[in-house]
């Protein structure tokens, strides 16, 4: 059974998330390497299914800057730090990148289905 809401429902402070996004410029030259590093990343995760996280990477369309979406719910360490395969990823990450990331904190206003929210509930059936 899948629980769903019916109205929208503007995020509270109680609501908040935490949500980082990071933009990392790859060199043109280590782009298909980077997304089959990533790729491979994505693929473990979805092997482990860690609790805790929701983590997106995108890359803008016809250019090397990727960007990273990753929702930590409150009060939980990152999982990934605790997954060989992520620093694994990280080490390659260093040859493929074209200048430092950049970090931004996000404030959720609204979201529909990208973020979880508290009251979002699934069971199986």
């Amino acid at each position: 059974m899948v629980v769903r809401r019916t109205a929208a429902k503007r995020l509270t402070k109680e609501d908040e998330m935490s949500v980082t996004m990071v933009r990392q410029r790859v060199r043109d030259d280590a782009l298909g390497q980077a997304q089959a590093a990533a790729s491979e990343l994505f693929a473990v995760l979805a092997r482990l299914r860690p609790d805790g996280i929701r983590y997106a990477s995108t890359r803008v369309t016809d250019t090397g800057t990727f960007v990273i979406l990753l929702e930590l719910a409150d009060g939980i360490a990152d999982p990934r730090l605790e997954i060989p395969e992520f620093g694994q990823f990280l080490q390659q990450l260093q040859g493929f990148v074209d200048g430092p990331p950049v970090i931004e904190q996000l404030e959720v206003v609204g979201s529909y289905r990208l973020f979880a929210s508290p009251d979002e509930a699934t069971a199986a059936p």
